[in-house]
């Protein structure tokens, strides 16, 4: 059942990433109140507290868009999969972003749509990294740094997991780059970036 709802709600995001591939990438109070007004459909949480998190994400979810919550960036929070159950029952966000495969694994298993972060630093992190997320599975991955495009042209041969890029981002133009060699869409922490 949770993989059949994981599924509906990765599609409706995917066409909602089609129609405005720009992620809003929030890290502080200035940023949330931006991303909430800005035409972005999909937010980021890339801060916040075990206090202030359930109020961000209902924030999030009463202007009519899909919240993410970046695990290893929530204080007050453990990095494991008790975390991963605590924000499942309590704070319910669409999905998570983690670094850590194990946590894909348990949030995929409770109906949340997952975002596996990738540092791609060189060739060694890119094999290790696509070989890792086409055993995990993860809903989408993101790619750090996202200024590299041959990196992503070269994950998306040899996998069929929508790819984020995200980091670094600066540029109208750069994120038309990415967009052009196939990225799914482009997470951003440029205020600037979210009205294009």
């Amino acid at each position: 059942m949770f993989l059949r709802q994981v599924r509906k709600t990765k599609e409706l995001l995917l066409n909602q990433l089609e129609a405005y591939p720009i992620i809003a990438a929030v890290r502080d109070e200035e940023g949330m109140a931006k991303a909430l007004t800005s035409p972005v459909k999909v937010i980021f949480l890339l801060n916040g507290t075990l206090s202030n998190i359930r109020s961000r994400i209902n924030q999030v979810k009463d202007c009519g868009k899909v919240v993410f919550v970046h695990l290893e960036m929530m204080s007050g929070l453990s990095k494991d999969q008790a975390a991963v159950e605590f924000l499942h029952m309590e704070m319910k966000p669409t999905g998570i972003l983690t670094t850590k495969p194990n946590l894909v694994q348990r949030a995929r298993s409770l109906g949340l749509v997952t975002v596996q972060r990738l540092f791609m630093l060189d060739s060694l992190s890119i094999q290790t990294g696509i070989k890792m997320v086409n055993m995990n599975r993860p809903d989408f991955i993101e790619i750090m740094p996202a200024i590299i495009p041959k990196v992503m042209v070269r994950v998306k041969k040899e996998s069929t997991i929508p790819i984020i890029a995200g980091g670094m981002v600066e540029t109208k133009e750069e994120i038309i780059e990415l967009l052009k060699v196939g990225v799914t869409a482009v997470s951003t922490s440029k205020t600037e970036l979210w009205y294009l």
